[in-house]
């Protein structure tokens, strides 16, 4: 009997939160075919298209603008900023950082931190994408400017620093092309 309570418990818990993520994508999205995990974080201009998924803890900050297209698998704490465009059937998976902007610092008679407070001097901007039916794997940082190319992948842990053809396979800190698919 008690066995029975707890799955059934288990089952209506799985239901809700099933009903939360498709909520949150559509609420995000407009589209019914959207997920969207928990504790996600969604702020500034962030278009997303149909069959999207977006995992727990991941962050997205369209500063000015991130545009994910159909089909795309963003997992758990990945941390999107800037002016990204990642194009469809894209994999992008666990604690990938796609940083499209960075601060500038040049005043050499004040501390980083108080620029920091104050806005620093601005922001360097330069957009990344992502092109269809890339793969990035995890733990890899991609920083603004960089193009990865259709069908491209990127092994873990690499630092993307410059643009990965299509259908390389690249791997490294700093990132090389090491053959092609």
């Amino acid at each position: 009997m008690l066995r029975n309570l707890f799955l059934l418990s288990r089952h209506i818990k799985s239901k809700v939160h099933n009903l939360v993520v498709h909520f949150k994508g559509w609420f995000y999205s407009g589209r019914t075919n959207v997920k969207i995990g928990s504790g996600v974080v969604i702020g500034g201009t962030v278009e997303i298209e149909s069959g999207v998924t977006v995992n727990d803890y991941a962050r997205i900050f369209g500063v000015p603008k991130v545009v994910i297209g159909r089909n795309v698998y963003i997992n758990c704490f990945t941390m999107i900023l800037g002016n990204v465009k990642i194009e469809d059937d894209v994999l992008i998976s666990q604690f990938v950082n796609i940083w499209g902007r960075s601060h500038k610092f040049h005043d050499r008679n004040k501390p980083i931190w108080v620029q920091h407070e104050n806005g620093g001097q601005g922001y360097k901007e330069e957009k990344i994408i992502v092109k269809k039916g890339a793969w990035i794997g995890p733990h890899v940082t991609i920083f603004r400017g960089v193009v990865i190319g259709e069908g491209a992948v990127i092994g873990a842990g690499s630092v993307v620093t410059k643009d990965v053809p299509d259908y390389a396979v690249a791997w490294g800190a700093p990132a090389e092309i090491k053959y092609y698919r």
